[in-house]
């Protein structure tokens, strides 16, 4: 029986709510569809080789593959152990960023304060999502982070920052999976900067037939 939170059946959306998590299993050659129904919302996703969750997704990895820090459609991404886990089939935004990382209650209150404390955030819903594999917090870092729909703009002077989301009404990304996986997903809660455009909002997922 699955430890996941839920399971997706092919061909039946299922709708994340604003700051949900999930975890869900996939098997190799399906396809899986995340859409934004009202655009401006970003998705952390972390993914696990299903046989041997020591393997996991992996930015580094996956940026030194496909010497880039863009990426979208048709790239492929791949594992710590440099085996390919996603291809990217359709991109309608265009903008993910994959530097790797999450938002934490420690980050959260560094950047923010106090405000930030107590606060719901990205590594506290992964967390939670994985809890019925036995796994925790330990089990995956910043670099199996893949942060969709997440505009990230580096300047010439080296300063990087979150910007507004490009994320359009109906908007989506369709990636295969080249390995069975155990996925989670957070629906990312933060709203003390522009990741969200400072409004949380639902996802769809799904599983396509």
């Amino acid at each position: 029986m699955s430890k996941a939170t839920a399971t997706l059946k092919p061909g039946e959306p299922v709708t994340l709510p604003p700051a949900g998590n999930i975890s869900f299993e996939i098997e190799a050659g399906q396809r899986f569809k995340m859409t934004q129904p009202e655009g401006e919302q970003v998705a952390d996703l972390i993914s696990f080789n299903r046989d041997d969750p020591r393997e996991l997704l992996s930015m580094h990895g996956s940026r030194a593959v496909n010497l880039s820090w863009k990426f979208t459609k048709p790239m492929t991404l791949y594992s710590n152990r440099t085996q390919p886990m996603w291809t990217i089939e359709e991109d309608l935004t265009g903008e993910n960023y994959c530097g790797g990382g999450y938002c934490s209650e420690h980050l959260n209150t560094m950047r923010y304060g106090d405000k930030g404390k107590g606060q719901p955030n990205c590594q506290e819903n992964l967390e939670k999502a994985i809890r019925g594999y036995g796994m925790d917090r330990w089990n995956f870092n910043i670099d199996a982070c893949f942060n969709v729909f997440m505009t990230v703009a580096y300047d010439a002077d080296g300063k990087w920052e979150i910007r507004l989301p490009k994320g359009k009404p109906g908007d989506y990304m369709i990636m295969k999976a080249l390995m069975p996986q155990i996925v989670a997903i957070s629906n990312c809660p933060i709203l003390f900067n522009a990741c969200n455009n400072f409004r949380l909002k639902p996802l769809t997922l799904e599983i396509l037939k």
